[in-house]
């Protein structure tokens, strides 16, 4: 139905064109003549001539040469066009002084015996109609590009979304091996912090399994999952972590990718603090200012090199998923020194 819909609007526009065409040639050419019978019958002659000239160009010329970038050919058809339609145009005026007027050239206009008229007086309704062509082609244009923009930048949405969740899915293996690992290196010690980790770990699982399905939640409660986490390795370590911990009390309601500060932490302890015999330190450091989040984290170091282990997902995860997510709104700086690793995170936040 919409394709005879748009059929139909496209015939009834040409028809309501070419009656306007005819109507302009009558006028055009019957200003000075006083028998408008020649006048209509000489318009009517080089009507189908116009149409005929006009649709060549239109629908011939054009998209074969022109849009095709052939402008040679496109300007050599274009001239042959010229010259055999204004020979056209000259028989029609011969016939009609000779045949309908007999000799009489009182009965027609003074412009159809000026070939600059003539041509003008035809051209002048194929330059209308190829100017109406060419901008309802490039408004055509205009509607598909922007079409297959919004069709591109869906699919590039859901690309995004779609990897969004699988480095969302993956860090949560993660974090769980990691956090039950903790556990079972208590319980093999018969701690008395074992409970008080497990009903913080419970508190973790329900914002990870319930609480990040979105793509923003809100910055108060990824603290807070930070603080039960930061909790868990408190009392795993003990005696032998220093910590120190600052974090807004107000985030004026302000929302952060979920997950997206836990794995700095993470590593935080898993590389620093739990590979040094004695005392690790680790500082955590969250500011606002306005919508703007600034994260800095550092934990010391062994003294003694360390094995190089597998980097794992941690940090390339949170890299791909802030340059997913906040593309040039972050700035993330590295800072690898021999007994300090220090961590630097400013993010654009949201409302």
């Amino acid at each position: 139905m919409r394709y005879f819909g748009h059929k139909f609007y496209t015939v009834v526009s040409h028809i309501l064109f070419w009656i306007l065409a005819y109507v302009f040639f009558i006028i055009f050419f019957g200003r000075a003549n006083r028998d408008y019978t020649i006048t209509i019958i000489f318009a009517t002659l080089l009507f189908p001539l116009s149409i005929g000239i006009t649709y060549f160009i239109n629908y011939f010329l054009i998209p074969r040469y022109l849009f095709a970038k052939k402008y040679g050919k496109f300007i050599l058809f274009l001239f042959y066009a010229m010259v055999y339609s204004v020979w056209l145009e000259l028989m029609i005026t011969l016939f009609v002084f000779v045949i309908i007027s007999n000799y009489e050239m009182y009965k027609m206009d003074p412009a159809s015996f000026d070939a600059v008229l003539l041509i003008v007086g035809m051209y002048f309704i194929i330059i209308i109609a190829t100017a109406i062509l060419l901008a309802r082609n490039s408004f055509e244009i205009q509607k598909k590009n922007a079409s297959l923009h919004k069709i591109r930048y869906k699919t590039e949405l859901k690309l995004k979304e779609a990897e969004l969740k699988l480095l969302k899915a993956q860090i949560h293996p993660h974090f769980l091996f990691n956090t039950l690992n903790n556990i079972y290196g208590l319980t093999l010690e018969k701690s008395d912090g074992a409970p008080d980790l497990v009903l913080r770990f419970s508190e973790i699982l329900d914002y990870i399994l319930y609480r990040c399905d979105e793509t923003k939640v809100p910055l108060s409660e990824e603290i807070k999952n930070l603080k039960n986490y930061v909790e868990i390795e408190k009392i795993r370590y003990s005696e032998k972590l220093k910590l120190s911990f600052l974090f807004p009390e107000i985030t004026e309601g302000l929302k952060i990718a979920p997950l997206l500060l836990l794995p700095f932490v993470e590593n935080a302890f898993k590389h620093g603090v739990s590979n040094q015999p004695e005392n690790g330190e680790v500082s955590i450091d969250i500011k606002l200012a306005n919508k703007t989040l600034d994260f800095a984290i550092a934990n010391s170091k062994p003294m003694v090199k360390q094995p190089v282990e597998s980097k794992g997902i941690g940090l390339s995860n949170v890299r791909k998923r802030l340059e997913l997510l906040y593309n040039d709104k972050f700035n993330l700086a590295i800072d690898d020194k021999n007994e300090i690793y220090s961590v630097f995170l400013t993010i654009e936040l949201e409302d």
